[in-house]
């Protein structure tokens, strides 16, 4: 059978388990204890292993199987993970992510499991808990050399039940009663009467001696009401440990998958053949009944697609424009409710194409956790981090770009600003520091930041060693306001570490992060306190397909600035305007407000001298200035298009629009003017 069609399934699912496996391991490093994320992990790592077994990679099987094996030992209330442990797991997570990476690549994975294998038979020898695994194993062991004796199946269930069921300890009790049906429940974990006592926590494990396949006993325990999952395991011989047990059973007197019991075996006891009469009389004629279950609203869609139906859909925006433009010459009632019709169906289809393109930060914020745990440790840090907000939605196409500038912000907090232990405490702090990462929506904006409780930015030092390094002149060095001091932080180059590490040093990260943040045509905001901590605030467009624009006049030139840079509009007389130090301000609120000549910019003629002046206030780099302008055009929405690879990096631009009457307007971007 062609497995290479599933290719693309197998490793989308395998990211999500993998990271999902990494948000477990940090949960439990800080409580070893957690049964939840002890059964959660399990389940997750036998999701790995049965999807690598059936897509041919061993490799990936084994090394997945191995951690199931270890993580078994905990289960039901056994004892609690290590740290060693947890580093070790969290190894074998990395070791799959990287072959998983090979297979995304197109690439056969390298993974060699034998290495890993020894390791984690090693911590299975001697860990804590080993005594009562081998005594679980033996019990097993014999009870499958008797279920083969007389040709039955030996499976390990485990049920989980909803956590939203209305009485979780007596519908565990029911299914319990239940799965006698299919034949003798030789163990469970936790027993039937303290499952009656009230003690459960949301799992039931079980060993089911059966005459069933392991298909149709996943079928009818997955049919009973309020059960949330079912994984059904063949005890194999020790040695081989568990599988997921195959599709089918054996015919009666055969063993599982159809083999019959080895020669030699003893003959059937009278014990024996009771049991075998008691499977019987419990085995109805015909299978059990299963529910049809819920069809899945989710479905899986190449991205590519989606590109292509937003690009038809801005076409689509475009000649709509036309259509309403055109309109307007012609009297006709009907044409004009026609084309009404016609503009708000394509805004609807415009609006759910933007939400098919939208994704929750969540996405890319679960990977951090185990990003920032690392990052902490080789600086031998202490760090506590928090995400909020993780459910505001983006473009799919801006939150692809994300992880790699939040994750330079995150070394330079752990590396510049967050204090080694010791300090901390001097300093009257938390050994531990704190990393937070917000998110927060505000107008047409996403706004996420991300702060510590480090000791913070000097500005005298920066200003220092920005002149001593000849980033900035003598007179920048007395004139600039602190405020603007701590973007020298984002100049390719600049960097106040005394020694270049594997983590920071060569003063790249800041500038890649503004980089990356003007691209997507966002803001960078840097504030810092001394001795209290940084933060570091994106603003962000929700979507860069369609943008919300105000069309300006400069010069006899039309242009558009995206309305989630605007502030205020004001209109000031020539006599308010003052000057200082060369350049025109306006005094507004005990603020000074510096004007910005949109005109000399963009090398258009001067048309307002002496005169009234209109103004645009915009946030840049964190302080308000004054766009002047000479006329404003009104309001729309914009399919943004790029400006094509000749003019590709041009700053002062984000793209380029074409209104109804199929004129070109050019995007600002103030960041980069």
């Amino acid at each position: 059978m062609d497995m290479s069609k599933y290719v693309k399934m197998f490793v989308s699912e395998s990211y999500e388990h993998l990271q999902k496996m990494d948000g477990l391991l940090l949960a439990l490093e800080q409580n070893g204890g957690d049964r939840t994320a002890i059964d959660t992990l399990f389940r997750e790592a036998h999701s790995v292993k049965g999807m690598s077994a059936s897509m041919g990679y061993d490799e990936l099987a084994k090394v997945s199987h191995r951690m199931e094996d270890y993580l078994d030992r905990f289960r039901g209330g056994k004892g609690a993970l290590e740290r060693h442990a947890v580093d070790l797991l969290l190894e074998g997570v990395d070791l799959l992510r990287k072959a998983v990476e090979e297979i995304a690549g197109g690439q056969a994975p390298s993974l060699r499991a034998d290495a890993y294998v020894a390791k984690m038979t090693s911590l299975l020898t001697t860990g804590p808990g080993s005594a009562g695994a081998a005594a679980d194993r033996a019990e097993e062991a014999a009870a499958r050399e008797q279920a083969e004796a007389i040709g039955l199946s030996l499976f390990a269930v485990e049920i989980q039940v909803a956590p939203d069921a209305p009485l979780p300890s007596a519908r565990a009790y029911i299914t319990l009663r239940r799965a006698r049906l299919l034949g003798v429940v030789l163990r469970s974990t936790p027993s039937a009467d303290q499952v009656q006592a009230g003690e459960f926590s949301g799992r039931l494990s079980m060993l089911l001696e059966t005459t069933r396949s392991a298909t149709e006993v996943q079928a009818f325990l997955a049919s009973l009401p309020d059960v949330a999952s079912v994984i059904v395991r063949t005890v194999e011989p020790e040695g081989e440990g568990g599988r997921p047990a195959p599709d089918g059973g054996g015919q009666p007197g055969q063993g599982p998958g159809g083999s019959l019991p080895a020669k030699g075996g003893s003959p059937a006891s009278p014990a024996r053949e009771a049991r075998a009469s008691v499977l019987s009389a419990a085995a109805p004629a015909g299978p059990p009944p299963v529910s049809s279950g819920r069809i899945s609203t989710m479905i899986r869609v190449d991205t590519r697609l989606l590109e292509d139906l937003m690009n038809q859909v801005g076409e689509l925006v475009t000649a709509k424009g036309s259509l309403v433009e055109e309109s307007q010459e012609i009297p006709s009632r009907a044409l004009h409710e026609c084309v009404g019709r016609v503009e708000r169906l394509v805004k609807g289809v415009q609006q759910q194409t933007i939400k098919l393109r939208m994704m929750p930060l969540e996405m890319i914020v679960d990977r951090f956790p185990r990003a920032v745990r690392d990052l902490a440790r080789k600086r031998g840090k202490e760090v506590t981090f928090e995400i909020l907000g993780k459910e505001i939605e983006l473009d799919r196409a801006i939150l692809e770009e994300l992880p790699d500038p939040l994750l330079h912000i995150f070394r330079n907090s752990i590396d510049h600003g967050i204090e080694p232990p010791e300090e901390r405490v001097r300093n009257g702090k938390a050994p531990n520091g704190t990393l937070r990462l917000e998110a927060s929506e505000e107008r047409e904006s996403v706004i996420i930041r991300v702060s510590d409780d480090g000791h913070g930015m000097d500005p005298a030092l920066l200003r220092r060693l920005a002149l001593e390094r000849g980033f900035i002149t003598r007179e920048q060095y007395e004139s600039l306001p602190d405020s603007e001091i701590l973007y020298l932080i984002t100049l390719p180059g600049f960097s106040t570490a005394k020694e270049v590490t594997e983590v920071s040093g060569r003063g790249v990260g800041m500038d890649v992060v503004r980089s990356a943040v003007e691209s997507l045509h966002g803001s960078l905001v840097i504030e810092s306190t001394l001795g209290k901590g940084s933060s570091f605030t994106l603003r962000l467009p929700f979507t860069l397909a369609v943008v919300a624009i105000l069309l300006l006049e400069v010069g006899g030139e039309r242009y558009a600035l995206p309305v989630s840079s605007v502030e205020q509009i004001l209109e000031v007389r020539a006599e308010e305007i003052q000057r200082s130090q060369g350049q025109e301000v306006l005094a507004r609120d005990g603020v000074l407000i510096p004007l910005v000549q949109l005109d000399r910019l963009l090398g258009c003629p001067e048309t307002h001298s002496g005169t009234d002046r209109l103004l645009v206030l915009c946030q840049m780099r964190g302080r308000l200035v004054g766009l002047v302008v000479d006329r404003l055009l009104g309001y729309r929405e914009a399919v943004v298009k790029s400006l094509g690879k000749a003019l590709k990096g041009l700053r002062g631009f984000a793209g380029v629009t074409i209104l109804g009457d199929g004129s070109t307007v050019l995007i600002l971007d103030i960041n980069t003017l």
